[in-house]
C-alpha cells in the first residue's frame, strides 16, 4: 500500500469517526434534561390565625414546594380584619 492511499484511509477513516461522534452525539442532546429540572418561584403572603400575614418566596420544582423562604416583610391587620382572598388564593400550590 502506498502512502498516498494510507493518508487517504487515515483521512477517510477521521471523517467517519467525527461524523458518526456528532449523529450518536445529536441522540441524546434533547430538550429533556431542562424539562426534568423545571424551576419557578413567586411570593405568596401567609396568614396566621392572628391576622399577622408574612411574605414568603416560594420555590416549585417539578410541580412541587422545594423551598419556602420568609422574605421578611409582615404586617399585622386589626382583629376585624378578614382576609379577601378566596380559599384557592390562599393555599400555597406548583
Amino acid at each position: 500500500m502506498n502512502l498516498r492511499t494510507k493518508i487517504t484511509l487515515i483521512i477517510l477513516t477521521l471523517i467517519l469517526v467525527g461524523t458518526l461522534t456528532i449523529v450518536l452525539g445529536q441522540v441524546y442532546i434533547t430538550g429533556n434534561v431542562v424539562e426534568d429540572n423545571f424551576q419557578y418561584s413567586f411570593t405568596k403572603a401567609i396568614c396566621d390565625e392572628n391576622n399577622y400575614c408574612e411574605d414568603y418566596e416560594v420555590v416549585c420544582s417539578n410541580n412541587e414546594i422545594s423551598k419556602l423562604t420568609p422574605t421578611g416583610f409582615g404586617v399585622q391587620f386589626p382583629e376585624q380584619w378578614k382576609d379577601p382572598r378566596n380559599k384557592d388564593d390562599v393555599e400555597i400550590r406548583c
